[in-house]
């Protein structure tokens, strides 16, 4: 925008806005009044022509495009007053063809701009009008025109019918560019719509797509928890054989007791000592099978929340609930726990990890008839992590299967001795729950599956 080095002579200049657009011609009287201009406006002609006769303006400002009276017709009367034949008058408008340039000329008008104009361009034909400076006028030879533009003079040798055809062939030039971009910003508003269009269809389809996939995953939590409980319940059935062998012993051992006492009664031996003593083995074996129970029991209650715990203590309570099954089939544990960080989960779920993996041995070793069976526990740490291996001597897993043991509902045992999740569950609570790796390989005799948390 031009500066206002100039605003104090502007101040003496009026200026009238004909413009039936009150938008249009406010942001015109706001550039105008920066500038220093005193400006006034009207809705049409014939306000315009009141407001003329009664106060002439320095300078009128007219769109051509109005009701009652268009911008041609109020050039025309403007004239027509008596000190209206020198008034300076330039017309705005939107129209692009040569003949409203001719029309222009015809009616009288200074200046003819298209809108949208320049700014700059406008405010230097503005004063140029105001100061009485034209950028056309009569050369010093006959037939000469001086022509000023950018500060440079040009003489021009051409009559009127050769100036006029140069101009009309110009403004039809710059009225097809014109329509030319019209044309391609009709396009981009197209181009502009069919995005939008798209843009709103794929939001749509990423909004269903994403529907379904939550739907998916809730199929999927829903499926893991029933998968967990099968799991569970296929543990607690396993953990009743296990209450069977935790319990033949000290029963046993108490009708054997019962029986002595009454032996001893018929026979004369029976003594308060006696009594005594037996009564507190019987209490003794008592207190080890009610221990059992609150042991089996905890296993089956789930842990709300995440919690720290020392795997030792959870690894040493695991061994302690199949003692009785590894005794009476002959196996033998070998447990290496060396110091490890605690870590963080659900102890009782990580007990049932455990479990699954000693007890799928157990069933390898009475599978293969496996002569001196033997699992080794180890506990010890890697890299700040908790690791703890489970190796056996049951003469490892097949190649072709090791790949897919952790696999859901995939077993190698017969029907009905094996339900195929215990293994995956094993590797969800592992590494979904508790942030660590279930892995397996082949070793020596056997197979080591290595847990690292």
């Amino acid at each position: 925008m031009i500066g206002t080095e100039n605003s104090a002579a502007a101040r003496q200049h009026r200026i009238l806005i004909v413009d039936d657009s009150p938008t249009q011609a406010k942001l015109l009287e706001q550039m105008l009044a920066e500038q220093g201009y005193r400006v006034s406006s009207a809705r049409n002609g014939s306000e315009a022509l009141q407001i003329i006769a009664s106060v002439p303006p320095d300078l009128v400002i007219s769109d051509i495009l109005m009701p009652e009276m268009d911008g041609f017709e109020l050039c025309r009367q403007v004239r027509q007053l008596p000190h209206g034949a020198q008034m300076p008058i330039i017309l705005l408008t939107h129209l692009n063809d040569p003949s409203d340039v001719l029309h222009s000329l015809e009616v009288g008008a200074d200046y003819f701009v298209s809108k949208p104009y320049s700014q700059k361009l406008l405010l230097s034909r503005i004063r140029a009008v105001l100061e009485g400076v034209r950028l056309c006028r009569q050369g010093e030879v006959e037939g000469e025109i001086s022509v000023g533009y950018r500060g440079r003079q040009y003489r021009v040798h051409a009559d009127c019918a050769h100036t006029l055809e140069l101009l009309l062939a110009t403004y039809e030039m710059a009225a097809e560019k014109n329509q030319e971009l019209l044309g391609a910003q009709a396009l981009l508003s197209n181009l502009n719509r069919e995005l939008e269009k798209r843009v709103l269809e794929r939001t749509a389809a990423l909004t269903q797509e994403t529907a379904e996939r939550l739907q998916a995953l809730e199929e999927l939590r829903k499926k893991d928890e029933v998968l967990m409980q099968q799991s569970r319940q296929a543990a607690m059935g396993e953990m009743i054989g296990n209450i069977a062998h935790q319990w033949r012993q000290p029963l046993n051992a108490v009708g054997l007791l019962v029986q002595d006492l009454t032996l001893s009664y018929e026979y004369g031996n029976f003594s308060r000592e006696y009594l005594e003593s037996s009564t507190g083995k019987i209490m003794q074996m008592v207190r080890h099978m009610s221990q059992t129970i609150d042991d089996f029991r905890n296993f089956f209650t789930p842990d709300k929340e995440k919690s720290e715990f020392h795997l030792e203590k959870v690894l040493r309570r695991t061994l302690a609930l199949i003692d009785g099954s590894l005794n009476d089939k002959g196996i033998t544990v070998e447990l290496d726990a060396g110091e490890v960080p605690s870590v963080v989960g659900h102890p009782n779920e990580f007990s049932q990890v455990l479990l699954n993996i000693m007890n799928n041995a157990m069933d390898a070793f009475s599978e293969r008839k496996v002569r001196s069976p033997r699992l080794k526990v180890t506990l010890s740490s890697h890299e700040d992590r908790a690791v703890v291996t489970i190796a056996d001597n049951a003469g490892g897993i097949p190649d072709d299967i090791i790949g897919r043991i952790f696999e859901p509902y995939f077993t190698t045992k017969e029907q009905g001795k094996g339900t195929g999740i215990g293994l995956f569950m094993a590797k969800n609570i592992v590494e979904k729950s508790m942030n660590g790796s279930l892995t397996v390989r082949n070793i020596g005799e056997g197979a080591e599956f290595r847990i690292e948390v």
